[in-house]
């Protein structure tokens, strides 16, 4: 045997604790960049993506670009970038 240690209840408690919670956390990060990484978005995330209701969305939809299917509409995530860049103003000194 290596040698023993001696920890609190508590400590270890602790530890154990902030191990599960970094646990969380990682697996958190992980599905949010595997949710940012989704090429195509629906109606709804495609309107969360630009801050727009879904009424907005349902009328504005062929001006960003969109397609039905199966009774759903589906958006590019690079048609949605390609929205935000076209009105994009920027003061260039």
């Amino acid at each position: 045997m290596q040698g023993v240690s001696i920890v609190e209840t508590a400590t270890l408690q602790a530890l154990i604790f902030k191990v599960e919670n970094l646990q969380e956390t990682v697996m958190q990060t992980l599905a949010d960049i595997n949710e940012a990484k989704k090429p195509y978005l629906t109606l709804k995330e495609a309107g969360v993506l630009l801050n727009k209701s879904e009424k907005w969305m349902h009328t504005n939809k062929h001006e960003i670009g969109c397609s039905k299917t199966g009774g759903d509409w589906t958006f590019k995530r690079k048609d949605i970038e390609a929205y935000i860049n076209q009105s994009y103003f920027k003061n260039t000194p």
